[in-house]
């Protein structure tokens, strides 16, 4: 089969390995490059993030493990298993995160308010990532393998969370009950063993629809979900919190709107410590901008090593509409309702977290809609 080059001449099969050699030494030498910047900047645990980003990335691309497909197939076929093996991922990683303590880890899980905002948030997330095709984690990686739905959809998620940003104060006076940690008042081994109970049953009851509908869990997931937690773990202990991802868009938001002028750090939200931090400093300095980064490089090197890069197609119109809107509605949802798959979902809940319960099931509401909302843009239901 052979390929157009630019020239209008045919490239040949013989000639395409030497092509994706030469993107993979491309994306080497970006990588090497924003490394040596990164060591600059933060030394050597910053360079560590910045690989584990892109050791993610690689992972995720490569044993194509996904949360909005995988939700879509639970609600549209019955297909169960993926979320099981959400549930697994969620259990290994609720091991330090909950369990800190018990390792004398000095890092502390994600923990958020349960409010109004959390309820809109997540249900407006689970309708975006279902017209973008892809949550937090899976814009990234799909961005850096060239997806061209992604390529839209990531700048209007960037654009998302920095209006979430500006939203999120006067949100959260809508209602709050505050931080509720499941478990609260126990000892560390009683919490832990609490909220693992809680995730094994959750697991093992899609795991039990699952079979009960004569469906397998692919090895590939159970190989995936131990791979990604383990690297989670890593992540947890270097940075002293569990991994993130949105927090990096609206860095990134906020930086390129002070660059034309906008007063960001006049609003509320980025006079919050930990934002206004951030904002002082540059992208490479934070943990969730930095590892943002290396997904999409290390995703880019995998795609390019296994010739993904050259098999993207640029999708239709309505299909690129869908992936702005989504990817607007997944910036605005991952602000208002404190992270998205990754930073909500499995840091929350892993984390001991009611909100991150609380995020689920409202992000599953939501992914009902976006669903029945995908053929008016030309996407399968």
């Amino acid at each position: 089969m052979a390929i157009s080059s630019s020239a209008g001449g045919k490239l040949s099969d013989d000639q395409t390995p030497s092509r994706e050699w030469a993107l993979l030494a491309l994306f080497g030498v970006i990588a090497m490059i924003v490394m040596g910047l990164v060591g600059l900047d933060t030394g050597v645990s910053g360079m560590a993030l910045f690989a584990l980003g892109a050791a993610l990335g690689a992972v995720f691309l490569g044993f194509q493990y996904g949360f909005a497909s995988a939700w879509r197939q639970f609600l549209v076929r019955g297909q169960a298993m993926g979320l099981a093996a959400h549930f697994l991922l969620i259990g290994l990683c609720a091991i330090p995160f909950v369990g800190a303590g018990l390792f004398g880890l000095s890092a502390s899980g994600s923990v958020a308010p349960v409010s109004v905002s959390l309820v809109i948030g997540a249900f407006i997330f689970g309708i975006g990532m279902q017209l973008a095709n892809g949550c937090g984690s899976g814009v990234l990686f799909s961005f850096g393998a060239g997806s061209g739905r992604m390529m839209v959809a990531l700048p209007f998620f960037i654009l998302g969370s920095l209006l979430g940003s500006f939203l999120l104060p006067t949100a959260l006076g809508w209602g709050s009950a505050g931080q509720m940690t499941i478990g609260n008042g126990l000892a560390d081994m009683g919490r832990l063993a609490l909220n693992l109970m809680l995730i094994a049953a959750a697991g093992g009851t899609f795991f039990w629809l699952g079979r009960r509908r004569r469906q397998v869990m692919p090895r590939q997931l159970i190989v995936g979900s131990v791979i990604i937690a383990a690297l989670c773990w890593v992540v947890f202990v270097l940075s002293g919190h569990p991994w993130g991802v949105t927090f990096g868009f609206t860095l990134w938001g906020a930086k390129l709107a002070q660059a034309f002028g906008v007063p960001v750090a006049s609003f509320e939200f980025w006079q919050w410590a930990g934002p206004a931090r951030a904002l002082q400093h540059s992208v490479l300095a934070d943990v969730s901008s930095l590892m943002d980064v290396g997904m999409v490089l290390g995703a880019g090197a995998m795609a390019a090593a296994g010739g993904a890069l050259r098999r993207q197609s640029w999708p239709e119109g309505r299909q690129l509409v869908a992936a702005a809107l989504g990817g607007i509605m997944m910036g605005i949802g991952a602000r208002l309702g404190f992270g998205c798959n990754i930073g909500a979902f499995l840091a929350g809940i892993a984390s001991g977290s009611l909100h991150g319960w609380i995020w689920f099931v409202m992000a599953m509401g939501g992914s009902w809609v976006g669903i029945r909302l995908r053929p008016q843009f030309g996407l399968a239901a």
